[in-house]
């Protein structure tokens, strides 16, 4: 589908017009003049962020706590905090082995000169990232939350910036092209003939930042038989909340054919969906629901189950679980107990360790765990910055990430001059 003004490549929406929202979906598109309170409105749900930081510090330890030597993964591990527009690279220690930083002035002036090409922070929802992604090389791919997505060198030099009300997440294929969530506002008459919502996409970059073109998340849940899923649906608002975007590699495409490569696993944490979009056919070729509530972060593990953060759970409090799709049952998870309390209501995530441990980020505490596969923290890293006035809140991780490879990058062991004194 494309809408009026600017043509998108086929199969996608164009570039709306200041003012103008797509009334209509299903192959008939109308232009409508927007009011003043929907322009309004459109302004605030673009700039719909995080915050740096919610829960009261406690005074409690900070840095790595819990360091089981031996039963810990000797993996480095790169985080994003909510107190600062940036990212740490830190051994198992805690010991920071290299830092980028980058404001959100500095992204804009890396990017496209048009006045208009990126939103004003309004909210200061910009003033830490959202999710950061460490190429080989040492470049950085940095999200600021419904805002921009900025590629820096590993001295923090800005290469470029891309003014798409990025969010969430992103990922890198084999050929360098980056696919990043993004988003716009718009009325949709399905939802609601007046009210705007936030409608999800995937954006697809080149390595230079230039937009390759872009898949509807809506399309492609209506041009698929998971179509009912819309039925779950606000009328107004962020209606979707797309939190995750995984590449898929076709390893698991034998079990289960929607896994195929080159297909995207996202979660749509309003409609409390986990999905695979096929590109090719722009539609949701598989679904599941039920089974978490306000989740973040699936990811296919190696054995083809999914590990999903489940931040709500059926009881309210946050577990991490890794399921059989094609069974749906729950084969393992780590949950809230009276020696693990344990709850993010937003955010989090987990990730499988090559030793069969999973590290979780309990986002909203500001703390990382890593445990076996019986439970038990061998490992457990609590944020030692703060944010707020006064420094009054943990400041959050959003996301931390061990490195695929034991051993350090190339590029750090060749240092640099920004971080040499970190090191």
């Amino acid at each position: 589908m494309n809408g009026d003004g600017d043509r998108g490549q086929p199969g996608h929406w164009g570039v709306m017009r200041p003012g103008v929202a797509e009334a209509g979906l299903g192959g008939t598109l109308a232009a409508t003049r927007l009011d003043a309170e929907q322009q309004a409105e459109i302004k605030r749900l673009q700039s719909i962020g995080y915050t740096g930081g919610s829960l009261p510090d406690r005074g409690s330890d900070t840095g790595t706590t819990v360091h089981l030597r031996g039963a810990t993964a000797p993996n480095l591990r790169l985080y994003v905090s909510g107190h600062a527009p940036g990212a740490d690279l830190i051994d198992p220690d805690g010991r920071v082995l290299h830092r980028w930083r980058c404001t959100y002035a500095e992204a804009r002036a890396a990017g496209p000169a048009a006045p208009d090409a990126f939103l004003d922070d309004r909210e200061g929802v910009t003033a830490c990232w959202r999710r950061a992604r460490l190429l080989p090389d040492g470049d950085l791919l940095a999200v600021f939350e419904g805002h921009a997505l900025v590629r820096l060198d590993r001295d923090s030099r800005p290469r470029w910036s891309y003014p798409g009300h990025c969010h969430h997440d992103l990922d890198v294929g084999p050929d360098g092209v980056i696919h990043v969530l993004t988003r716009e506002a718009r009325v949709v008459p399905r939802f609601h003939p007046r009210k705007p919502v936030l409608l999800d996409y995937i954006t697809h970059l080149a390595p230079d930042g230039h937009e390759l073109g872009r898949l509807d998340i809506l399309a492609c849940f209506e041009n698929s038989p998971f179509a009912s899923h819309l039925d779950n649906a606000g009328e107004s608002g962020d209606i979707f909340h797309t939190n995750t975007i995984e590449l898929l590699d076709g390893s698991h495409a034998d079990r289960v054919p929607a896994f195929a490569a080159g297909n995207f696993l996202v979660s749509v944490r309003e409609l409390g969906v986990v999905a695979v979009i096929d590109p090719a056919q722009e539609a949701v070729v598989w679904a599941l629901s039920g089974l978490w509530l306000g989740q973040h972060q699936p990811t296919l593990l190696p054995d083809g189950n999914l590990l999903v953060f489940d931040n709500k759970g059926h009881d309210g409090r946050s577990k991490v679980v890794e399921i059989d799709p094609t069974t749906q049952r729950v084969v393992w998870e780590f949950a809230d107990g009276p020696d693990t309390p344990f709850y993010s209501a937003t955010c989090g995530t987990g990730q499988r360790l090559a030793n069969g441990n999973t590290l979780i980020t309990e986002s909203d505490n500001g703390r990382v765990l890593e445990v076996t596969t019986d439970g038990a923290v061998v490992w457990e890293f609590r944020n030692p910055e703060r944010t707020g006035e006064n420094g009054r809140y943990i400041a959050a991780i959003m996301e931390m990430e061990a490195l695929p490879d034991v051993a350090p990058p190339a590029w750090l062991a060749a240092g640099s001059g920004a971080n040499a004194s970190i090191r």
